[in-house]
C-alpha cells in the first residue's frame, strides 16, 4: 500500500492517525534553534513501543529502530546553520534522511523551497506530519528514495543530511545520488553534519576527487552529555 506521506491530498488529521495507528499516542514538542521553535512529532511512550519490537525480535522477526525519531545534535547544529547561512532568496534544498525534517523546516523558515527525502517511510511520515503541524507546507514537499538508483528529475542548490554516513551502502551510493542531483557551479554545496566519531571516511574517500572540502568541528553541550559535531561543506571544483 501506498504509504500515506506520499498522497498529495492527505489531511493533517489522516497523516496523524496513520502514526497513532502504528505507533500510539502522538505528541508534539518543541524545539528551539536559534530563537526559532518548531512542534515535532513524537512517539508518546517510546518505552512501550520499544517492548513492542523487543518482543517481535524474540520471535524471530526482523526490527528496525527508530532512530530517526531521535533529535541528534548534529541536526540541531546543522539547524542552525541553515537558518544563518547565506542563500539566494530562490534556492531549493535537498534535505535527505531527513528524519523528522528539522534542518529542512527550517530551510523553509527561510522561504527557501525543500524537498524532504527519506528512505524510511515511518520517517517519512513524521516528517510530513511535522511540516505540516508548522504550517510550512506550502513551501515543502516530501520524497521517498533509493540513494542507489533515485533520480529526482532535478537539482538543487543545496543537499544536506544529518547522520547519515555511517552505513556502509550510503558510502557507496550517495556519491552518485550527489551527482544526480546537485546543480554545477561554485555556489552549489553539500551540507552534512555527524557526530565526530562517525566520521564517513569510506564517503570522503570516494568524493575527495571530486569536491572541495570544508570541515568544522562544533562543542555541542545538551542533556545527553558534551560531545563534537563535524559540519562539512563540500562544493563543485
Amino acid at each position: 500500500m501506498k504509504n500515506i506521506a506520499l498522497k498529495p491530498d492527505a489531511t493533517f488529521d489522516e497523516l496523524l492517525a496513520a502514526a497513532r495507528n502504528k505507533f500510539g499516542a502522538i505528541k508534539f514538542e518543541t524545539v528551539k534553534v536559534g530563537g526559532m521553535e518548531l512542534e515535532l512529532a513524537q512517539i508518546a511512550d517510546m518505552q512501550a513501543y520499544l517492548d513492542r519490537l523487543v518482543d517481535k525480535a524474540r520471535g524471530g522477526k526482523n526490527i528496525d529502530l527508530p532512530l530517526w525519531a531521535k533529535i541528534w545534535p548534529s541536526c540541531l547544529v546543522l539547524g542552525l546553520y541553515m537558518l544563518k547561512f547565506k542563500a539566494d532568496d530562490n534556492a531549493c534544498v535537498l534535505d535527505v534522511g531527513t528524519d523528522g525534517g528539522l534542518c529542512g523546516m527550517l530551510a523553509a523558515v527561510r522561504g527557501l523551497d525543500v524537498v524532504l527525502a527519506e528512505t524510511d517511510e515511518d520517517a517519512l511520515l513524521f516528517a510530513r506530519l511535522n511540516a505540516m503541524r508548522n504550517k510550512l507546507d506550502d513551501k515543502i514537499k516530501v520524497s521517498s528514495i533509493d540513494f542507489s538508483e533515485t533520480d529526482l528529475g532535478r537539482q538543487f542548490d543545496y543537499i544536506v543530511g544529518c547522520e547519515i554516513l555511517h552505513r556502509d551502502e550510503v558510502a557507496e551510493f550517495f556519491p552518485g545520488f550527489i551527482s544526480r542531483h546537485l546543480k554545477d557551479g561554485s555556489g552549489a554545496e553539500v551540507l552534512l553534519a555527524m557526530d565526530k566519531k562517525r566520521g564517513g571516511r569510506k564517503f570522503f574517500e570516494k568524493t575527495k576527487d571530486s569536491y572541495r572540502l570544508m570541515k568544522q568541528e562544533v562543542p555541542f553541550a545538551g542533556d545527553s552529555g558534551k560531545s563534537i559535531v563535524s559540519l562539512v561543506r563540500m562544493g563543485g571544483k
